[in-house]
């Protein structure tokens, strides 16, 4: 049962669910719980969580041979039929389409672009150097902004840092799961970033991304001052130095001289943990 949850990444659809969430209630003052209802969140927020676990599935599904490489548990998914896979692709397409019809040819249009280019990066775009990576990292930034386009009464310019960040950091950490997971790509013919680049390539992209997120990241925190009053603003930045800015520029350090597998592992976990903190700050506004 365990690992038949583990396909839906729980973690990772928690997270965005929380993102989601924050954003819409947190983002914006007039904002309520009754205004989050009628405006339609929890269908974004369902809507938005079926294309991604649609996304996990059909990637595990297709990149089983891989997977039995670089991983050191063979997924649940194997274990299932075709079949049986088909149907839950189905529900989860079926679903988000069913939101996107409630909240609006906008939306209706966005599942349904994500859940056609969920299955190109599957079949295609992951294999391809900077494509997947990239697009990835939309999503990530569309998963954030999308909050924007259902409540416009959302402060701008703090939904665009929250899901610009999030999309640089999407980005880095992809890949660095390119080069954690190397040896499968290798053994089955993919053409990703350390394989086409070179590792040490695939390690410099890595740390100029890194630190382009962090100039990103202090300018706009230093705009974001007038935000909060002190104490606050003073507590605001006491987290944001040693919660994000700190583990940022570890990770950037730390990359330009990792070569393992589990120094990659422990670096995509700190990047995870870097997303965790950086929704938590929403709480401040």
């Amino acid at each position: 049962m365990g690992g038949y949850i583990a396909i839906y990444r729980p973690i990772n659809v928690l997270l965005i669910a929380i993102a989601q969430i924050l954003c819409a209630f947190f983002l914006d003052v007039d904002a309520s719980l009754q205004n989050l209802y009628t405006g339609g969140l929890h269908f974004l927020v369902l809507g938005t969580l079926s294309c991604v676990v649609f996304g996990y599935w059909i990637n595990d599904f297709l990149d089983q041979q891989r997977d039995a490489i670089n991983k050191s548990k063979v997924k649940a998914i194997s274990h299932l039929s075709q079949m049986m896979v088909y149907i839950h692709l189905l529900i989860f397409v079926s679903t988000a389409l069913w939101c996107g019809r409630y909240l609006g040819v906008w939306f209706a249009g966005l599942f349904l672009i994500t859940l056609v280019l969920l299955t190109l990066y599957s079949v295609w775009l992951k294999n391809t150097p900077f494509l997947g990576n990239i697009l990835i990292a939309a999503l990530h930034f569309v998963s954030i902004f999308s909050v924007y386009k259902l409540f416009p009464e959302i402060d701008i310019f703090l939904i665009l840092h929250f899901a610009v960040l999030s999309g640089f950091i999407a980005l880095t950490r992809e890949i660095v799961k390119d080069l954690e997971d190397k040896d499968g790509d290798i053994a089955t013919g993919a053409e990703t970033i350390p394989i086409v680049f070179g590792q040490n390539i695939a390690n410099i992209m890595v740390y100029v991304i890194l630190l382009f997120t962090l100039s990103f990241s202090l300018v706009s925190f230093y705009v974001q001052k007038d935000y909060f009053q002190a104490p606050l603003l003073y507590l605001y930045y006491t987290y944001v130095a040693f919660f994000i800015v700190v583990p940022l520029y570890y990770i950037a350090v730390d990359i330009r001289y990792a070569s393992k597998k589990e120094e990659y592992t422990r670096l995509s976990l700190w990047l995870k943990y870097v997303i965790f903190v950086g929704i938590l700050s929403i709480l401040f506004f």
